[in-house]
């Protein structure tokens, strides 16, 4: 059997492109914001200037934020200290066309699913609702696309399957 095609580069492909420029946003709020929520850093006063504008979006639009409560502190110490780095890594995969990224993104991909049902069900039972529901949907709406998305590209791709897949960078298969 001939050895299968190199895949194309990530730039190659605008769905590519969009997904590793998603993925490090993913990685920067949660390492910036989620970081400054899960230590409890959001308030008017806060030392970190992540927990300040956390703390001011939240009293404008969004007073679960604001409030910050425990729950949510702990979601957001578990994105902070945890999906920050690993938003990175995919990010990295994905470029590298890294066929190691299958099995990490399908577990990313549905714990972030899941913890989006957490969250919006707590915005929707919140004693305070959201200022605008157009805005939290656009501001959460990319934390569904996304791995949904990567879902399918990873159970899609010829570069994800081992039985077609090129020798992962690195690697001295021959």
């Amino acid at each position: 059997m001939p050895d299968p095609a190199p895949p194309p580069p990530w730039t190659a492909l605008a769905r590519d492109r969009a997904l590793v420029l998603a993925l490090v946003a993913f990685g920067a709020t949660s390492l910036l914001f989620d970081r400054a929520a899960g230590l409890d850093l959001v308030g008017p006063e806060s030392p970190d200037p992540f927990g300040r504008m956390l703390w001011a979006y939240g009293v404008r639009f969004d007073p679960l934020v604001a409030e910050n409560p425990l729950f949510l502190r702990i979601m957001s110490f578990i994105s902070g200290f945890v999906y920050g780095p690993l938003h990175l890594w995919l990010a990295r995969a994905l470029a590298r066309r890294d066929p190691a990224i299958v099995g990490p993104a399908r577990v990313w991909a549905h714990t972030i699913l899941y913890s989006m049902v957490v969250h919006v069900a707590a915005e929707i039972l919140w004693p305070r609702p959201p200022a605008s529901w157009a805005i939290l949907t656009a501001i959460y709406a990319p934390y569904v696309v996304v791995p949904l998305a990567v879902l399918r590209l990873v159970e899609r791709a010829p570069w994800c399957r081992p039985d077609t897949a090129p020798p992962a960078p690195g690697s001295h298969e021959p």
